[in-house]
């Protein structure tokens, strides 16, 4: 298991933050991360990537690193999302008698290709979607609840992350998140996520 790719939305749907961690497929790099490569070169790949112009090219940070298929897939997820937390849905989806963080774990959304996405829902209506590429099938039921539980441990920190980047007078609350601090604290707890999972096969 490695998550790849992680979402922050807000409650409007808009996009928060979206970045891309590992990248096992080349077609999916927004950049040519190689150090022989020039600087002709990573440009010439980042208008191969954009042949449209869509994606601002210039100041490219870290909340911009998302790759198109896995801004398709997100998308596709938040439909499942809303379905699953909706008004409509009467709360079945919490897990009865779950307080605190638990109560806001959604679990396994959909699995979509090779990727599965999981859900997380903040009481502000803030949503935390990660993109998990994942070997197995699901079969081993011990494994699958000791991932579950990586995870929802990893979205609580995510979740403490935002709320220190929310407390910070000087943070755009309806805006792309532009902090550093959060950036690094979102590598590190990754890293530590990878770190551990690839350590458990």
């Amino acid at each position: 298991m490695a998550l790849v790719s992680l979402a922050v939305v807000g409650r409007d749907n808009e996009p928060l933050y979206l970045r891309d961690f590992v990248t096992n497929h080349p077609a999916d790099a927004a950049v040519d991360l190689r150090d022989d490569a020039t600087d002709t070169e990573r440009q010439q790949q980042q208008n191969d990537d954009d042949a449209f112009g869509f994606f601002n090219s210039e100041g490219r940070g870290a909340n911009d690193s998302c790759s198109l298929r896995h801004q398709f897939i997100i998308h596709a997820a938040l439909d499942r999302f809303e379905e699953m937390t909706g008004s409509s849905s009467g709360g079945r989806w919490r897990t009865p008698g779950a307080v605190g963080n638990n109560a806001m774990w959604v679990g396994l959304l959909c699995p979509i290709e090779e990727v599965r996405v999981y859900g997380y829902l903040t009481n502000t209506g803030i949503k935390f979607l990660v993109l998990v590429e994942d070997e197995d099938d699901g079969q081993d039921s011990n494994q699958t609840s000791a991932r579950d539980k990586d995870l929802k441990a990893f979205m609580v920190l995510l979740h403490d992350l935002f709320v220190e980047y929310t407390l910070n007078p000087f943070s755009k609350l309806r805006g792309k998140i532009s902090s550093n601090r959060f950036d690094v604290g979102v590598q590190k707890y990754v890293q530590a996520l990878n770190a551990k999972q690839s350590s458990k096969t």
